[in-house]
């Protein structure tokens, strides 16, 4: 992997053989029309109808007009405070009229839409606000899930690492460090992080309306030069199912042995369930 593609049109077959099933990031540059209207989340449309809600990032609290004032005005040097996440499922659950359907014709199954699962286990849904100078840490994401990273407004570039460079992003050993890298991409330090020199990104910008597709144990991170908005859905099936449980065991087994023990059979009864569900056409989203 070299180049990240660029798609249009896409249909699910063709999606899940060339993309899914062979761990490959996408850009999905019109999955949102399925949603209608889906150039409409600008930051007028928040502040109008979300502006009010509030969150808490460190010991401060915002409202997602303070975040938007702050990520508008904001500099290189004086960059908004970021990761700011306003919950979805619980925050904003209004927002989800607007995201209709939320697989999208393309993220299903999606087993973690199970209501035992509902904001457990990386099935949460945050609304990300970022401005210029904005970068997040260089990571794969938690329980390995598939990640759609939709972009609701601006642009936002994208950074990914072919799977076989892992070991050139220093991740932790145990828990979820093991999914975290210490490298700031935005100032690398090659003396304290020496293999990174070898590490070759990927880079793409997504636009309002696209989606980039980061599949399940894809290192990556994201930086912003402008303002922008952007949510991101989780899933996991049956192409992911079993880096999921492992994870589920092995981020609980670095507190508690017993509990991961538990939690990885209540994972497999899910998993059980879900696929019966698949097979004889039960829909848990």
């Amino acid at each position: 992997m070299t180049t990240i593609d660029r798609r249009s049109n896409i249909s699910y077959k063709e999606f899940i053989e060339k993309y899914q099933k062979t761990g490959t990031p996408v850009i999905l540059e019109n999955a949102t029309e399925a949603w209608g209207e889906n150039k409409i989340f600008t930051p007028e449309f928040f502040r109008k109808n979300f502006g009010d809600r509030t969150t808490t990032f460190g010991t401060e609290k915002y409202t997602i007009s303070e975040i938007l004032d702050l990520t508008e005005k904001g500099t290189l040097e004086n960059p908004a405070p970021y990761p700011v996440k306003f919950n979805i499922l619980d925050q904003l659950p209004e927002l989800l009229t607007y995201m209709t359907p939320l697989h999208l014709n393309l993220a299903t199954p999606n087993w973690l839409k199970a209501k035992v699962l509902k904001n457990k286990l990386s099935n949460a849904m945050d609304l990300h606000i970022g401005g210029i100078g904005n970068a997040y840490e260089v990571h794969k994401d938690t329980y390995h899930v598939h990640a759609w990273l939709v972009q609701l407004y601006g642009e936002k570039e994208v950074i990914v690492f072919p799977k076989e460079q892992e070991d050139l992003m220093y991740p932790g050993k145990n828990g979820l460090l093991a999914s975290r890298s210490p490298v700031n991409i935005m100032n690398p330090d090659y003396e304290k992080y020496p293999k990174f020199r070898d590490a070759t990104p990927i880079r793409a910008t997504i636009k309002a309306g696209e989606i980039f597709y980061i599949p399940s144990g894809i290192w990556h991170t994201t930086k912003a030069y402008g303002q922008n908005i952007s949510t991101i859905i989780d899933q996991m099936n049956t192409s992911n199912f079993n880096a999921w449980r492992n994870d589920v065991y092995s981020y609980k087994a670095y507190h508690s042995k017993p509990r991961a023990v538990v939690d990885y059979v209540a994972a497999s009864l899910i998993g059980a369930a879900c696929k019966l569900g698949d097979k004889i056409g039960v829909k848990i989203e």
